[in-house]
């Protein structure tokens, strides 16, 4: 019984793997690249996919038999994008663009402003601490 959980977890962990390297796939873009190394179904592939987007792993978009998983992208990948999108902002623009994006920030999402000075404040206030 312990070895199959263990396989269970270890074909978990390949189709997480598979999406994430592949992007946006297929049930049976997945089940192609597990057959290259083992005898496996859609079903059973089409089972984990399930379940990784239940646990918030992983999204599905299109319809039933078109659907297309994506990995969530991890806290590391997103303040890497944060990172390199405000480093690029800030360099090319300066100030003026900063400006823009707060409007965009406004336009785009209306409570966002007051989010951003809560997360201010609370930097201010760990910054004093320290």
């Amino acid at each position: 019984m312990g070895r199959l959980k263990m396989e269970k977890g270890a074909l978990r962990q390949q189709v997480l793997w598979i999406v994430r390297e592949k992007g946006p796939c297929t049930a049976m873009d997945v089940c192609s690249t597990l057959r290259l190394e083992r005898d496996i179904s859609l079903t059973a592939v089409q089972t984990v996919l399930n379940r990784l987007v239940e646990q918030k792993l992983l999204t599905r978009s299109g319809t039933r038999r078109h659907y297309r998983y994506e990995a969530q992208p991890t806290d590391e990948v997103i303040k890497a994008r944060a990172s390199k999108a405000a480093s690029d902002l800030l360099s090319q623009s300066g100030e003026l663009g900063l400006a823009h994006f707060l409007d965009t920030m406004d336009e785009l999402l209306p409570d966002s402003i007051q989010q951003l000075e809560r997360l201010l404040a609370e930097r201010r206030k760990m910054r004093k601490e320290e």
